[in-house]
């Protein structure tokens, strides 16, 4: 008898399964469940968190009703759209006792993309929460107290975000702690008290590897007090460059407010823009704000600055910083540093320096509710709109708009309209009363005031930053990607290519480009001897464009693991591109790729330096990555050039 050809249906539905990815589930725990339960729901919960960090994997959610647990280890990571979250799903979700593999409540080894939602963990031997080696790291709403050393360590943690966590009494070091060459970090909203050392730590820590700097730090809306008894600062910033520090409330701090400086780093802390703070050190506390060891190009703006100290005052810089320092603005006492504390100088010699032209001389009397406990601004406050607009921020510390009256406040808190909402007309109120409307669409009423509304993409009306809703409001051939008019793109994935660095020179054709992207398996084409390879590195919205499409054949190889494939072509046929290697890392991360190309001889019309982006098109339309660089002088990564030379990094 002939063998069919037509399968069962029970064999059909195996290799369905076979080939469809597995879905995200939500998994459950509990004190009194079952690690041999399937966790799909309540009844079914596991009982321990360890077993749990074993079963998840990308796009999962581990539910934790309240009790007391063991910490727990994790090395598997998320992806891009699907992070693993831990949920803690009531108030009293406690970390009692440490993982069993490191003395830290919980860890995150080389776990990327991973949330950690609502824990407490309180009392544990090192750290209360640790991630290192790793990216996208969240940890929120979660309270971390008398841990031995500290409540949040990250170390060589890209991307990373604290928010809305209670981090104090650290019994050796620091409430929140972010180390090794990270960047992009964002701590916001967050309560930050009574540590033994430092509020907050940024460091860059050249001595342990990475190129030794934080880069691109976002720290605004914090509450700070109470730290520092055994030295270091409300924020410190070792080798912090390139960030905002905004909105924040520091006050009885015992050693330092806020500190940008160099001890570990590679190079000092530069380029930060501190604004709208309010800053007032104790008694027993040294400078509101010290600026040492090279920290070049710093800017401070709208703060409130005051010291409870017997000699000690504001600010001081040492002259290894004073290029490109500028402060203006700011509500200060009478007493600044010139040489990094050594001696103090009144305002007047201060102001010879070209430093705070617009700045007064007042004390916390003059400006708050109640000195020492309410900082909110009284209504006789000289702080009260005569800050600056530029780069201020949009909103206060409890996310009250500002500005609010004729100009921006000072200090971290905007004082608001008291007397929004009784029916009648005030000074000062633009809306939200019988009568007041604000006529501009992309305005919203808040506080009687009319504030710009964050844009939202996608709702027809072209608001803020945005230059388009559709491929109608853009000409030139440009069309709308993302709310902005832009060249077509080949890649809307709308993945980041990681650490990329790229130089370009149109004269001789070099072409080197290094960078990586996580595709989300199971993929589809990539597969470059079979499929090939495009890069473009063109302008958002300009003229000039580097093209690179390389076939799939003779010219790829793939190495005996079938995990590293090379292109190699001595004569440069192809915009003189001589060697490409891409490398399949999923083996460390689920959907790495790593790319290196090189050239040499192509003819090359560069982009705008100003507006460069950079895509990579590893397989399918949507198995690509793109990355948008910063114009010259602008933050890392950026572009710096011109039309014969461009490099990106």
């Amino acid at each position: 008898m002939p063998t069919s050809t037509v399968r069962p249906a029970w064999a059909l539905l195996c290799l369905l399964a076979v080939a469809s990815p597995a879905l995200a589930a939500d998994y459950w725990v509990k004190n009194g469940g079952i690690d041999a339960a399937n966790g799909l729901s309540v009844a079914t919960a596991w009982a321990t968190l360890p077993h749990a960090a074993n079963e998840v994997g990308p796009g999962d959610t581990v539910h934790v009703l309240d009790g007391n647990y063991q910490g727990f280890y994790q090395e598997t990571s998320g992806t891009a759209g699907n992070p693993i979250t831990w949920k803690a799903e009531g108030s009293a979700v406690a970390i009692t006792s440490d993982n069993a593999t490191t003395p830290d409540g919980i860890n995150l080894e080389g776990a990327s993309y991973v949330v950690i939602d609502g824990f407490i963990v309180n009392d544990r031997t090192r750290t209360g929460i640790r991630a290192v080696l790793a990216s996208h790291v969240t940890v929120r709403n979660c309270h971390l107290g008398h841990n031995g050393r500290w409540g949040i360590l990250t170390g060589f943690v890209d991307d990373f975000i604290a928010e809305f966590n209670e981090a104090h009494h650290s019994q050796i070091e620091h409430g929140i702690y972010v180390s090794n060459s990270a960047d992009r970090p964002i701590v916001r909203n967050n309560w930050v008290h009574d540590n033994n050392g430092n509020g907050l730590h940024f460091n860059g820590d050249a001595s342990l590897g990475g190129d030794g700097l934080i880069e691109d730090a976002l720290v605004e809306n914090n509450v700070i007090h109470g730290n520092g008894i055994a030295g270091g600062s409300g924020i410190n910033m070792d080798g912090g460059t390139g960030g905002v520090i905004r909105n924040n409330l520091l006050f009885d701090n015992h050693a330092s407010g806020i500190s940008l400086y160099r001890i570990d780093a590679s190079a000092g802390a530069r380029n930060n823009l501190v604004v709208n703070n309010t800053i007032l050190s104790a008694s027993d506390g040294r400078w509101c704000i010290n600026i040492s060891d090279g920290s070049t190009g710093n800017t401070l703006r709208n703060n409130i600055l005051y010291s409870a100290h017997s000699f000690r005052g504001v600010i001081s810089i040492d002259s290894s910083s004073v290029a490109g320092f500028s402060s203006d603005y700011n509500s200060l006492m009478n007493r600044f540093s010139l040489n990094g504390g050594g001696s103090v100088v009144p305002l007047t010699t201060w102001q010879a320096q070209g430093y705070d032209t617009h700045s007064f001389l007042a004390v916390p009397g003059d400006h708050f509710l109640a000195p020492g406990s309410d900082f909110h601004l009284k209504a006789t406050s000289p702080a009260l709109d005569t800050g600056t607009a530029t780069n201020a921020p949009s909103s206060d510390l409890e996310g009250n708009p500002r500005p609010v009256g004729s100009g921006v406040d000072m200090g971290a808190y905007e004082l608001q309209l008291l007397e929004c909402g009784d029916g009648g007309i005030d000074p000062g109120e633009q809306c939200g009363e019988p009568g007041l409307s604000c006529s501009d669409p992309c305005t919203s009423c808040a506080g009687c005031t009319c504030a710009q509304q964050t844009p939202v993409c996608g709702d027809a009306l072209v608001c803020g930053d945005e230059t388009c809703e559709s491929d109608g409001d853009c000409g030139g051939g440009l069309v709308c990607q993302g709310c902005q008019c832009m060249n077509p793109s080949p890649c809307t994935s709308g993945i980041d290519l990681r650490k990329p660095k790229q130089t370009l020179r149109a004269s001789t054709g070099q072409l080197s480009l290094k960078a990586e992207a996580v595709i989300p398996q199971p993929w589809s084409a990539v597969n470059p001897p079979v499929n090939g390879l495009r890069v473009l590195i063109d302008s958002v919205s300009a003229p000039g464009s580097v093209d690179v499409t390389l076939p799939g054949g003779a010219a790829w190889s793939t190495n005996g693991a079938g995990n590293r494939w090379m292109y190699r072509d001595p004569a440069g046929s192809i915009a003189g591109v001589t060697k490409v290697v891409v490398q399949n890392r999923s083996n460390k991360e689920p959907g790495l790729l790593k790319l290196t190309m090189k050239g040499k001889g192509g003819s090359f019309v560069l982009p705008d330096a100003s507006s460069v982006r950079t895509t990579v098109v590893f397989g399918a339309a949507l198995e690509c990555a793109q990355h948008l660089w910063n114009g010259p002088a602008a933050p890392r990564p950026r572009c710096d050039g011109d039309a014969s030379r461009l490099t990106c990094k």
